[in-house]
């Protein structure tokens, strides 16, 4: 196999800046963002080309995994959801509370560069614990990422807003 020789101009197609997130705000808003407390920006870096519509940048080529930086306010997150394939999460700022299950939930407090590893189909939400606005970064294995199984709690809740809610959603999807 051939290497590829690449120039600093070329090779800056690959990368993202954290500085220039601001401008590369994913347009998808998941089932749960419908509720306020789920508000956040996702941010996808590597992969989800399907929510990247950056000519600049070749990220969105990569098929084995995807990252995405996610931000929220206090006391927002992520909704319980399950994947059926593993979920890493890295904190970067703040403190976060991940939840594990359901109706038997186990919590843990997790703070900048720890790592929690969710295995498939564990049901699992991010609260972030901190009085100001704070990141993680959510890596999933395929390009698109797992489909997403929301707590039935949630998909009822959503509902009750009069939107259409499904109890499984594939990135990429928006609510209606």
């Amino acid at each position: 196999m051939d290497a590829t020789e690449l120039s600093s101009e070329e090779m800056e197609k690959f990368v993202i800046r954290f500085k220039d997130l601001p401008n590369r705000v994913s347009p998808v808003r998941l089932v749960d963002m419908a509720l306020p407390e789920f508000e956040r920006k996702r941010y996808p870096v590597v992969g989800r080309s399907t929510e990247q519509s950056w000519p600049d940048k070749r990220v969105g080529e990569v098929e084995a995994f995807n990252l995405n930086f996610v931000s929220c306010n206090p006391k927002c997150g992520i909704a319980v959801h399950a994947h059926d394939s593993d979920e890493a999460f890295v904190i970067l700022t703040g403190r976060w509370l991940i939840s594990f299950g359901e109706s038997n939930v186990t919590d843990i407090e997790v703070e900048p560069y720890d790592v929690v590893s969710v295995p498939p189909n564990v049901m699992h939400g991010l609260t972030n614990l901190s009085n100001s606005e704070s990141f993680l970064l959510a890596a999933q294995g395929a390009h698109r990422g797992a489909a997403i199984k929301w707590s039935p709690r949630l998909v009822e809740r959503v509902r009750a807003l009069g939107l259409d809610a499904a109890s499984v959603e594939h990135p990429g999807q928006t609510v209606s």
